[in-house]
């Protein structure tokens, strides 16, 4: 029963992934809720039981907040990280990555330390 979470900066093919694997659930159904909302929602969905796939670019936020309301298990057992766009991006897309980028540097350790195997990351 694999849960697999899909971050990375915008245009990487995160959504294409996750589609190419059956589909799954995206953070960008939540946008409407502002950035700190749609990532609370979204860590829930790592309590759900598997399989299945979570991605976007609310992902390393949402695993962030689990991480903290839980102080031991894992949020998903394979967590993928693809830092490479694939369109050039515009000043907020670049900015919108950098920050995914710093959030994972925060938790990519957690994560490992608990289990999670983490692919794609530096």
């Amino acid at each position: 029963m694999t849960r697999l979470a899909i971050a990375g900066v915008p245009r990487a093919g995160k959504t294409t992934l996750a589609e190419e694997m059956g589909g799954g659930r995206s953070t960008d159904d939540l946008i409407g809720l502002g950035w700190s909302e749609a990532s609370l929602e979204a860590s829930g969905w790592f309590d759900e039981p598997g399989p299945w796939v979570v991605e976007g670019m609310a992902v390393p936020r949402a695993l962030r907040k689990w991480l903290a309301a839980h102080s031991t298990g894992t949020p998903c057992d394979r967590l993928t990280w693809l830092g490479k766009p694939h369109e050039k991006h515009s000043p907020g897309q670049a900015a919108m990555g950098k920050g995914a980028e710093t959030v994972m540097q925060g938790i990519v350790g957690e994560l490992r330390n608990r289990g999670v195997a983490v692919e794609g990351w530096r």
